[in-house]
């Protein structure tokens, strides 16, 4: 097996003098979904943070396409390739979609990359297309999801993470929302998310990892963390 795009080693981090993650270690290969889940408090979203450089590890290392990350700051790590959509649906309310994504290409000085970029966002997301003139702020919870994402794709990143995609939204939007992750997948895009929808999370995941109290408790292929009786139990609600 090749090395993987990125590999988060032993992650000890937290807020203050507490720490909330013990440990932790999470790869991914190029070309993967691989979903995080875990109870609230496992520190999920902390580990995110930690990797793309909101907060520095008190020990470990972050190591993304062949180089050292580790506490390297979130634009600049952007800048490498590796694109962060937070938690909340967080978009520009007052510009349009239009402007939302131009947003997300900020880093970008070409052109005609950018024309690429929203070509293939709009082939992902036509509604966006379609809304191109749409004020971010009028728009569902579902459709503005849908803008934090693609906002994010604007810089073709090489790994994308994301952090509770579909929390909050109906069931619909839900649906809507992982069928275009697979989608994404589908078109060469390489997938992290930390879901609280955990079945869901899994069955699209080709791996995943369980967070319990900041640290590791169990890791493999999405079916076979699905199928085990001590997740299902525990995270999964059977």
């Amino acid at each position: 097996m090749s090395a993987p795009i990125l590999a988060a080693h032993t992650l000890t981090a937290g807020y203050g003098t507490m720490d909330i993650l013990h440990e932790v270690s999470l790869d991914v290969q190029a070309g993967e979904i691989v979903s995080i889940i875990g109870p609230n408090g496992a520190g999920k979203s902390t580990a995110f943070k930690t990797i793309v450089g909101f907060l520095r590890p008190r020990s470990g290392r972050v190591v993304f396409n062949g180089e050292d990350i580790t506490g390297v700051r979130p634009d600049l790590v952007l800048r490498r390739g590796l694109a962060y959509v937070p938690q909340g649906r967080i978009v520009f309310p007052q510009m349009t979609v239009l402007e939302n994504l131009e947003m997300g290409a900020y880093t970008v000085r070409d052109e005609r990359q950018i024309a690429a970029a929203l070509e293939a966002v709009y082939a992902l997301f036509p509604i966006l297309l379609e809304r191109r003139y749409q004020r971010a702020g009028t728009m569902s919870g579902g459709e503005q999801q849908m803008v934090a994402i693609a906002r994010a794709l604007m810089v073709r990143p090489k790994l994308i993470l994301l952090d509770e995609p579909s929390l909050g939204l109906s069931p619909k939007f839900v649906t809507l929302i992982f069928d275009k992750l697979v989608e994404m997948r589908r078109a060469g895009y390489t997938l992290m998310l930390v879901e609280q929808n955990a079945a869901r999370a899994l069955a699209i995941a080709d791996r995943g990892y369980v967070l319990e109290l900041g640290r590791n408790r169990f890791e493999g292929p999405g079916a076979t963390l699905l199928a085990d009786p001590d997740v299902k139990r525990l995270y999964l609600g059977g």
